[in-house]
């Protein structure tokens, strides 16, 4: 390579090249510090190469000297380099009797120097120690085979040990809990401890009692039809789940299903003056006899239904009660008295006590929803004298310096009446031109009124109450820009503590480039959705003649 074809900045490529050396020695000593950093965005300077030219067999000692790979791949070169059956178990004790040094680690695993290992496979007492390794490591490992293959002959795996027994592995598994058996290596049974247990009549009647099955599995145990019959005899109160599971139906929604003990539904078998072969006996179709145990069965909707319709009169507060059709489960949640109450915990405590609905607490939420704290927000906007709803409209995206971002149209409406208090177009200080602005044009706006002449409307009906934005911080921005452009005070205008909400929130409905009267009429009849809650309402009865 002549001077002149010399680049003036090699990467790694090309220092490999000019060093005569491999492209991964180049990233090797690097790692190691044997040459220095590059000195260059793109590489090593001219000098910097010429420099490391002069050192190429200080460059590849250093490397042989610290190069290291991890047990196995130490084990495989030994093993091809001798013709010994080396494998990594072999290699550390090796290490502890030999100078095979450890020369660092890679995730925690220590890299034996690869110079060392070809030492040692030089050395007939070194091939000699690796012999008696691996003799030692063959001869443990036949015996541990042997005696694994001997265990495997008496014992069995936990779903064969538990099939011997007739019974399930979580059975079997909570018997060894308890301490009747022990789980030898590989987690398998001795065979003559499970005749053990086989032959324990007692326990084999205790395991078999305890053992939870399924509504369907219960009512076939007793021979009676599921569910016409067998939703009588828990109506009756005769029998309560011990407790419950959950079953997938279709991709999303998720169900408990209750489980019964099963010595819990035998003893049923018991209850005096209950006429179960009269049951047995009834066709398909037919009522069943059961009927006058329990009158007629209260479904999980009417029992949720009648305890939100108590929750209201007690408190005399409005309760939503919403079933989500997608997942099948329940949700409560309910407007607050004066006091901030009924609470979460008081409504929990309440639900563990009704006799009805306690049966499908697991498939309730009670409050803390995010739809019912949706409904308790506007009905608090939605108070008489407490809030109003304020929209705008403002010009188009400046095209130069000189144009900005100003108001072009505002109303402001009473959030509870939804009476319109303000209503006006804005004169711009800077013509509109080319931008688009919602439809509207400089002719349009050429009888308007400039901003310092409606501002003073705008803060007359906004005065005490709070200001529920259409555009979270917009709006409030582009009212304080304008105000401070036209040399005015803002006032309450500017105070975070006045609007509803600030930059970042979420509006309460989409209402950009709208006109600024329909936004306001579309973000109030969002609050009148969102002020009725969810599924049905149940008001106290004081109130039923003014529901809202």
């Amino acid at each position: 390579m002549t001077e002149k074809a010399r680049p003036k900045v090699v990467n790694g490529t090309q220092l490999a090249g000019e060093l005569g050396i491999e492209p991964w020695m180049v990233t090797r000593a690097l790692e190691l510090g044997i040459i220095p950093p590059r000195d260059k965005s793109k590489g090593w300077s001219r000098e910097a190469a010429d420099a490391l030219a002069l050192r190429v067999e200080e460059i590849r000692e250093g490397i042989a000297a610290r190069e290291g790979f991890g047990a196995r791949r130490t084990a495989e070169l030994l093993a091809e380099l001798t013709g010994l059956a080396v494998e990594a178990a072999d290699v550390p004790p090796l290490a502890e009797k030999t100078k095979l040094r450890v020369v660092g680690e890679f995730k925690g695993w220590d890299l034996y120097s690869v110079r060392d290992a070809r030492a040692l496979a030089e050395s007939e007492e070194a091939k000699a120690l690796m012999s008696e390794l691996i003799a030692a490591r063959q001869e443990a490992k036949a015996r541990s085979e042997a005696e694994w293959n001997a265990w495997v002959e008496v014992s069995l795996p936990p779903d064969e040990a538990a099939s011997r027994l007739g019974w399930k592995v979580a059975e079997l598994k909570q018997v060894a809990q308890d301490g009747r058996i022990s789980a030898g290596k590989g987690g398998r049974f001795a065979v003559e401890d499970l005749d053990v247990l086989a032959a324990d009549e007692e326990l084999c009647e205790r395991v078999a009692g305890d053992r939870l099955i399924r509504a369907d599995e219960a009512a076939g145990l007793l021979e009676i039809r599921y569910p016409t019959d067998w939703q009588h005899v828990v109506a009756a109160g005769w029998i309560a789940p011990a407790t419950h599971t959950e079953a997938r139906v279709g991709q999303r929604r998720w169900i408990e299903v209750p489980l019964f003990r099963t010595r819990d539904v035998e003893s049923l078998r018991d209850l005096p003056g209950v006429p179960w072969e009269e049951v047995r006996a009834v066709r398909a179709g037919e009522p069943s006899p059961l009927r006058e145990y329990t009158g007629r069965v209260t479904t999980r909707a009417e029992a949720i239904h009648a305890f939100a319709a108590a929750l209201s009169d007690r408190h005399q507060v409005e309760v939503w009660a919403y079933h989500d059709d997608r997942t099948g489960a329940w949700e409560l949640d309910w407007d607050r008295d004066d006091q901030g109450g009924p609470t979460r915990e008081q409504v929990a405590a309440e639900l563990r006590a009704d006799p009805q609905a306690a049966r499908y607490r697991s498939d309730i939420t009670v409050g803390g929803t995010r739809w019912g704290q949706r409904a308790r927000q506007a009905r608090e906007i939605m108070t008489p004298d407490t809030a109003v709803l304020l929209c705008t409209r403002s010009s188009g995206t400046p095209t130069n310096d000189t144009e900005t971002t100003e108001i072009i149209e505002i109303a402001v409406m009473d959030a509870s009446t939804g009476k319109v208090l303000l209503d006006r177009r804005v004169k711009p200080s800077v013509p509109l031109g080319d931008r688009y602005a919602g439809g509207l044009s400089d002719e349009d706006l050429a009888d308007a009124s400039p901003w310092e002449r409606v501002l003073v409307r705008v803060r007359d009906v906004t005065r005490g109450r709070l200001i529920v934005p259409g555009r979270p911080g917009e709006d409030q921005k582009l009212i304080t820009a304008d105000t401070e452009r036209a040399g005015k005070r803002p006032m309450h205008l500017a105070a975070d503590d006045s609007w509803v909400l600030q930059k970042g929130d979420n509006p309460f409905t989409p209402v950009a480039g709208l006109p600024a009267r329909k936004g306001c009429t579309y973000l109030r009849e969002e609050l009148v959705r969102r002020s009725r809650g969810r599924g049905r309402a149940h008001l106290p009865e004081a109130r039923q003649e003014g529901t809202r």
